[in-house]
């Protein structure tokens, strides 16, 4: 009953789509004023992409570097990346695809841009086969890792209750629905229960509840909660192999834009929980509860779920001794050349 196309972070060989908010707290990393500065909560909905790692009037930017619109390169954590490790800023979009909660199956219809930053900070452990990726993951100033839209869930608000139902009160939402005034739209949208966790390139841990969206469901009807998330353990497919774009060699050396094109995230283990504070309040919350998840097979155990999200999926990776960040955004301004 729910819709894939905007929830979810895609990562793949380097290149990632975030869908949903990376917290900026990093284990095993050394406090700083500029860490204990960062707020600890992000993500706007329904919002444009902007530019803010930028100073004002220095343009979107260019050339190979173009989908790196909202990477936090100004972020003070940026400049404390240790050097010679993985620093660096993640694009994507996802443009179709599907979501499978038990019997419901919704082709993605809106596309979904997402980005954020990977950084190693001072103090971050190493692993012995070398991973680069012990550090973090640092949201865009505006929090806007994840820009989409509420998808409309097939059936609507009468599918979903079960309508007509033998429950008084769940009767009552189903004739209210047909009211003139009202509607019986029913949508869907992502957002984030936790932050994003086990990055490894091409898989990744994100836990998101969804909101479920109709006047007559109140503010705070989701599948799933903070307590007890969705949890998604998505891997991107490699297949069909990947692309370095370098830029200008002699003047940024250590910097390769990686590009993983025409590729697809999936998911068939994630389980999901039942809905939680749907309803205008009192114990007519309880019944619609109740309602939905018997309409749509909630909890639906692992096994009887699936994602599928396709798109194209770029890193831009500065690699040097020291000060990447600064390197990175003189790319950006310059195009690499």
């Amino acid at each position: 009953m729910m819709k894939a196309s905007n929830w979810w972070v895609l990562a793949a060989a380097g290149a990632v789509i975030a869908g949903a908010v990376a917290s900026p707290t990093i284990a095993g990393a050394v406090s700083s004023p500029a860490r204990a500065a960062q707020p600890t909560r992000f993500g706007i909905h329904n919002a444009p992409s902007s530019i803010n790692f930028l100073r004002a009037g220095s343009g979107a930017p260019r050339g190979i570097f173009a989908p790196f619109t909202n990477c936090p390169l100004t972020n003070p954590l940026m400049q404390e990346s240790l050097g010679s490790d993985f620093t660096g800023c993640s694009a994507g979009d996802a443009v179709s695809g599907t979501i499978q909660i038990g019997p419901v199956i919704v082709p993605v219809e809106h596309p979904v841009t997402a980005q954020f930053a990977v950084w190693d900070p001072p103090g971050a452990s190493s692993e012995p086969n070398g991973n680069q990726f012990t550090g973090g993951i640092l949201p865009p100033a505006n929090g806007q890792e994840l820009v989409d839209s509420p998808e409309n869930v097939p059936g609507g608000l009468l599918k979903a209750l079960g309508c007509p139902s033998s429950n008084r009160q769940v009767e009552k939402l189903c004739r209210d629905a047909v009211l003139p005034g009202e509607t019986t739209t029913l949508t869907a949208l992502a957002e984030s229960a936790g932050p994003i966790t086990n990055f490894e390139l091409s898989t990744w841990t994100q836990p998101i509840m969804i909101q479920l969206i109709n006047p007559l469901l109140g503010p705070d009807c989701t599948i799933g909660s903070l307590d007890n998330p969705i949890v998604l353990n998505p891997s991107v497919s490699l297949a069909n192999g990947f692309a370095e774009y370098p830029p200008n060699t002699t003047r940024y050396p250590n910097l390769v834009v990686i590009a993983v094109p025409n590729t697809s995230a999936t998911d068939t283990t994630f389980s999901a929980p039942v809905v939680t504070g749907c309803g205008l309040g009192g114990s007519a919350n309880i019944a619609v509860d109740l309602a939905i998840d018997g309409s749509d097979g909630l909890p639906s155990a692992s096994g009887s779920n699936s994602l599928v999200l396709n798109g194209n999926f770029y890193i831009a990776d500065d690699f040097a001794a020291a000060n990447q960040a600064r390197q990175l955004l003189s790319a950006f301004r310059t195009g690499g050349n």
